[in-house]
């Protein structure tokens, strides 16, 4: 007896509307154009890529802004071509005016306090030369240009004086001894050898203190002049150096004044910067999720055909109000109306004892 072998096939064939339906779901999504032979559907290229326009000469058609006429530019200042579909590629904002601004401040402040440091050095410089000069000692033979040039002059007036008078003491003695008799003798010449003696003297006495004092007085004022003038190297190199210290530290203060200028500027530049980011990728995430709409429908449709839940699509904006409390227990309510309307209240009594 011959073995025989049975096979049986079951197949589950949709209703015609609902076959009809996924044909059309399908047709949307990819197909082949019969008249082209190209893909066709919303999935059979990307939606983020666009076709850029040209004119009949295939140069570029770019956009124009309707309020000036003037063409349209982009985060870069580059004009923007016109462009079905698609979506604008990712990009990142580039330093705002303001921040350039900073830059170019920053690079030429570098130094800025190099000018005032070295003026303050120069100054401090003098400063160091001025105390130097005043730390050398009193040379004595400093008084020569201080010695009273006509102290020689009253010497030899006060000298011709002495010996004037001397002369009339000498005629008094001669005079005196014609009238003793003793004129001539003994007596008379030592009187007049003591008048002589008394005269050199004098002269002799005068004549050093005259000089003394002028040579003292020549020793004080060249001794002053010193000390003056030591005291005037002295705080004229403090001066200096207070001086040359301010102007380094200005020299500073400049410095820090522009970097801190510099900081303000890429603060606000920053935040512009942000801003102009932040409005480009809200744009940009607008577009994308414009574009992917037609996808998320398709596949809303998808799952209800399935019978897959609706929760395993999602839109990438999504907006729920919140669920009313008082609502909740108004459809519970009716809920356990309904129960106990199909059921009895007992049942679910039962239930819930068991």
């Amino acid at each position: 007896m011959a073995d025989e072998t049975i096979r049986s096939e079951s197949v589950n064939l949709l209703p015609a509307h609902l076959e009809q339906f996924q044909k059309d779901l399908l047709s949307n999504i990819y197909r082949i154009d019969p008249a082209t032979g190209q893909p066709a559907g919303i999935a059979a290229t990307s939606p983020l890529y666009g076709t850029p326009v040209v004119d009949a000469q295939g140069k570029p058609v770019y956009e124009v802004d309707p309020a000036t006429g003037q063409p349209r530019l982009d985060i870069r200042g580059q004009p923007i071509q016109q462009v079905k579909g698609g979506v604008p590629r990712p990009e990142i904002v580039p330093l705002t005016d303001i921040q350039r601004a900073g830059i170019d401040m920053g690079v030429k402040g570098i130094g800025a306090y190099a000018p005032m440091m070295k003026t303050g050095s120069e100054t401090m410089a003098k400063g160091v030369a001025s105390v130097e000069g005043s730390l050398g000692q009193y040379d004595p033979q400093s008084y020569k240009p201080y010695y009273d040039p006509f102290v020689e002059q009253v010497i030899d007036t006060t000298t011709k004086d002495i010996n004037r008078q001397t002369d009339i003491e000498r005629n008094r003695i001669g005079a005196a001894g014609v009238t003793g008799g003793a004129f001539g003798g003994s007596r008379q010449a030592v009187a007049e050898q003591e008048l002589a003696r008394a005269t050199q003297d004098r002269q002799a006495r005068m004549g050093a203190d005259l000089r003394s004092a002028a040579y003292t007085g020549a020793q004080q004022q060249a001794q002053s002049v010193f000390e003056n003038a030591k005291s005037r190297g002295q705080t004229a190199g403090q001066l200096f150096q207070g001086l040359g210290t301010a102007q380094g530290t200005m020299g500073e203060a400049a410095q820090g004044a522009i970097n801190r200028d510099v900081s303000t500027l890429m603060t606000l530049g920053g935040v512009e910067q942000e801003q102009q980011q932040n409005e480009y990728d809200v744009q940009r995430a607008g577009d994308i999720e414009e574009m992917y709409e037609p996808f998320q429908r398709f596949s809303y449709m998808s799952d209800i055909l399935q019978g897959v839940p609706s929760s395993g699509s999602t839109l990438a904006v999504t907006s729920a109000p919140t669920p009313s409390p008082i609502s909740s227990t108004i459809g519970t309510a009716m809920g356990l109306g309904a129960y106990n309307a199909q059921y009895g209240l007992g049942s679910l009594v039962n239930r819930g004892g068991a």
